[in-house]
This record gives structure tokens, C-alpha cells and sequence, in this order.
């Protein structure tokens, strides 16, 4: 068909396909940029300290008390796909009337099957597998049935390790809810969350390279290009063609960093304020046993939670000193070990200081990368002309590692 189409007619397909698969890459690089910021702002967090609403990553063996049997292979799991082929051989005739013999697998009978599971880490989670995205699958190999007909399936086997990013749910699942997916992945956090932001810079790159791919082999096809030099027009005027796009590309996914440094920011006060609101029954309960503890009970009795949170940004340093403290005082004063409050606050106490933690840490990657992309050439042609700013990094020399929790 192309034969029977003239130059023009040819380089304008090729320049509207490239186009066509340029703004494909970018509506889908938007909506990676999406879901790499959901799964980078849950925290990993064990089991024990979740609470209703937290969206987070667990990680943890899966357990079934009735799993499913997978077909055939005869697999405990509580998920699984199976099919079974056979071999068909067929004569077909070429286009020069020569006649051959091809061999193929053709399904034919396929099946799946999953069931919500319970994840453990010590504590136990019932996953909601049915409702979400199922990215663990595992091979339980193929197996022939004579020579004309195959068994294989995929599984996720019971004990298997798995890493689950969801929400804990009212009714005490772990599931979807909102904007935030169940997905089950054999990857861990870091690895997953690097995975997506990796396929986000690839759609970046091809919303940008297949525009000007085409634009540049049409014009070759209009100038007959015949060899390279004949080539750099057409590539410069792909380049210019291209170049408003990259602007608003990149125009657009500096907006949306910038908002996500601001969701990262009411993220953390969010949990700042969570943790204030212990400080009373903290006071009260560490006076009580701990009365002459006279300093760490005036740093915590301190503690508040404002509307200006630069100024609780520079003093967090010092506040979380002042937690892990509170953290630490049941090693000092044993009988704190029996006071069912403090033993409370302890549990609730550290769970926020573990969310903290991760708060900090993800608004720390969230605004080294929008100061490192407002920075780089050639991006910061773009943040200069719209007058963005570097943003302060969040207490960034604080201990990492917390106290263990009470036994």
C-alpha cells in the first residue's frame, strides 16, 4: 500500500505516527510520575504499628489457612494461572506456492484463580489479593504430557516473601482505597519505587524522540536525502520542531514536583501534629514516675505544633532527641515497663516516629530532586523563566535508627 503512495503523502504518515507515539509516551510519563510519587511516599512499616488509613509497604510471609491447589502441579498458593497446550502442526503455502510444515502451541484450556491471603511479620494482615495488582507471580514450570501437549502455570506460592503497598482498611484489611492501589510485588520498596521512577525518565525520553524521529525522516523523505550531510537539515528542523514540546514537557513536570513537595510537606505536618497531641499524656505520664527527669520534662512539655513549619523543620533535631529520650526512659525507670499508659504511648509513640522518620526521608528525595532538576542544565532554562526556588531540606543530620520497641 505505502508503494502506491507518493513522498509527501508517505513522510506526512511518518511524521503524524510520530507524533501519535510521542504523545502516547507523554500521557503515559504523566501518569507514571503519578504512581511513582504513591508508591514512594508510603513508608515501610511492620505490620504491628499500622493504623486505620496508614498507606504503607509491608513486607512478610504469605500465609493461607484454607490456600488454593493450583491445577495439575498440585501447588499450596493463593494465586494462580493455568494452561494447557498442544502441539498443532499445520501445512501452509507460501507466496511462491511452496508448501511447508509449522508446529505451534495452541491453548487449550486455560484457568485462575486467587484468594485474599494473610501476610506476617511477626503480626498478621489479611491482604485483599482480589482487589488489586498481583506482580508476584512465580513459574511453577511446564510440564509435558506426552509429546503433543503441555501443562504450565504461574503462582504465588503459600510461604512465599512478598512486599504489599496498600491502605489498612475500616474493616481491618489491607486493600486499595483512593488513590493508593494494592499491589503485591516480589520487590522490595526501594526497588520497586526505582523501577517506576526509571520507566517514568523512558517515557520522558521516547515523548521526545519519537516526534523528532519522524519529523526528521520525513524531511529526509521530502529532500531525498542520500547521505549524512543530506540528513542534518531535516535532524535540525526536528530538533526546532521539538524543542516547544520539551519546554512544556518539562514545564509540567516541574509543576507537578513542586506539588508533590508541597503534599510531602503537609504529609509531614500531618504526622507532626499526630505526635503533639501525645505530648500531654507523655508529660503526665513521665512525671509520674519520673518526676525529677526536671529537662527532658520541659523539652517535652515544649513541644508544639504550629502553623509556621520552617521553624519546626529547623528544630526537629532537637524534638526528635527529645522522643527518642522518652523512648529510652522504661530502660531507666522499670516501672514504667508495668504502667499499661505508658506502655500505649510507647507503641503509638514509636509507630509515629517511624512514620516521621519516613516522612522526612521521602520529603528529603522529594526536594534534592526538585532542587537537582531547577539546577541541571537544561532544565533550569525553564525554572529560571518561571522564577522557581530551591527548597530547605528537612533535619537532615538526624539519627536514623530508633529505639526498639517495649517488649
Amino acid at each position: 500500500m505505502l508503494a502506491n503512495l507518493t513522498p509527501p503523502e508517505v513522510a506526512a504518515i511518518v511524521a503524524v505516527v510520530g507524533a501519535l507515539i510521542g504523545w502516547s509516551c507523554a500521557t503515559a510519563m504523566r501518569r507514571r510520575d503519578a504512581t511513582t510519587f504513591v508508591l514512594a511516599r508510603a513508608p515501610q512499616l511492620p505490620i504491628r504499628v499500622l493504623a486505620a488509613h496508614d498507606d504503607a509497604w509491608l513486607r512478610g510471609e504469605v500465609r493461607a489457612a484454607e490456600p488454593l491447589r493450583c491445577p495439575w502441579f498440585d501447588v499450596a498458593c493463593v494465586a494462580y494461572t493455568y494452561t494447557i497446550e498442544r502441539k498443532v502442526t499445520r501445512t501452509v503455502t507460501d507466496s511462491n506456492g511452496k508448501t511447508r510444515t509449522e508446529s505451534s502451541w495452541d491453548v487449550e484450556h486455560s484457568t485462575s484463580d486467587a484468594v485474599d491471603f494473610d501476610l506476617h511479620d511477626g503480626a498478621t494482615v489479611r491482604v485483599a489479593l482480589r482487589e488489586g495488582n498481583n506482580e508476584a507471580m512465580q513459574s511453577a514450570g511446564t510440564d509435558y504430557e506426552g509429546a503433543r501437549r503441555r501443562h504450565s502455570a504461574t503462582v504465588l506460592p503459600v510461604g512465599a516473601t512478598v512486599s504489599a503497598l496498600g491502605v489498612l482498611r475500616d474493616d481491618g484489611t489491607f486493600g486499595p482505597l483512593a488513590e493508593v492501589p494494592l499491589l503485591v510485588t516480589e520487590a522490595t520498596r526501594e526497588q520497586r519505587v526505582r523501577a517506576s521512577a526509571n520507566s517514568e525518565n523512558w517515557f520522558f525520553f521516547f515523548a521526545l524522540f519519537t516526534p523528532w524521529a519522524g519529523i526528521t525522516v520525513a524531511g529526509a523523505l521530502l529532500t531525498r536525502a542520500q547521505d549524512w550531510q543530506d540528513w542534518l537539515a531535516p535532524m535540525a528542523i526536528g530538533f526546532a520542531a521539538v524543542l516547544p514540546v520539551w519546554w512544556l514537557l518539562t514545564h509540567n513536570r516541574l509543576v507537578r514536583l513542586r506539588q508533590q513537595v508541597k503534599a510531602a510537606q503537609k504529609q509531614t505536618a500531618v504526622e507532626l501534629a499526630m505526635r503533639a497531641d501525645l505530648v500531654p499524656n507523655l508529660v503526665a505520664v513521665v512525671q509520674g514516675h519520673a518526676a525529677h527527669e526536671r529537662e527532658l520534662l520541659e523539652r517535652l512539655a515544649g513541644i508544639r505544633v504550629g502553623r509556621d513549619l520552617d521553624r519546626e523543620v529547623r528544630e526537629e533535631r532537637a524534638v526528635a532527641a527529645t522522643m527518642r529520650g522518652v523512648l529510652l526512659l522504661h530502660e531507666r525507670y522499670p516501672q514504667l515497663r508495668s504502667d499499661a499508659l505508658y506502655r500505649d504511648l510507647h507503641e503509638r509513640l514509636w509507630a509515629i516516629e517511624e512514620k516521621l522518620a519516613h516522612a522526612r526521608g521521602f520529603y528529603n528525595e522529594v526536594v534534592t530532586e526538585w532542587n537537582d532538576r531547577i539546577a541541571q542544565f537544561p532544565s533550569s532554562l525553564v525554572a529560571g523563566a518561571c522564577g522557581y526556588r530551591e527548597s530547605a531540606l528537612f533535619a537532615a543530620e538526624i539519627e536514623a535508627q530508633l529505639p526498639p520497641r517495649l517488649a
